[in-house]
């Protein structure tokens, strides 16, 4: 298994990964990724909401060899109904 650096960039910060992790192939590099962006996501949403949130790994001899993304965002979408409407066709029982 090879080591690889997750380096997180959001709007404020670049915080480098000192310690790596190990990852068997490609596809447990790009899981690690997407889990680093979704635990720090979850952590502080507000922090990241209309923000982008990156994820650049590095090998061990410092090259970025992938990258991954999110981006949040959160819109109330009923402005124009009237708060005792009713509820738009496809939308019961989402989350708030």
């Amino acid at each position: 298994m090879a080591r690889y650096f997750f380096d997180v960039h959001d709007s404020q910060v670049t915080t480098l990964d000192e310690y790596g992790a190990e990852c068997a192939d490609r596809a447990a590099v790009s899981d690690e990724a997407l889990r680093v962006l979704c635990e720090i996501a979850g952590d502080w949403p507000q922090r990241h909401l209309h923000h982008g949130l990156r994820v650049t790994v590095r090998d061990t001899n410092g090259h970025i060899v992938h990258a991954a993304a999110i981006h949040l965002s959160a819109q109330w979408l009923d402005e124009d109904r009237p708060a005792t409407g009713p509820i738009p066709r496809g939308t019961a029982g989402m989350a708030a």
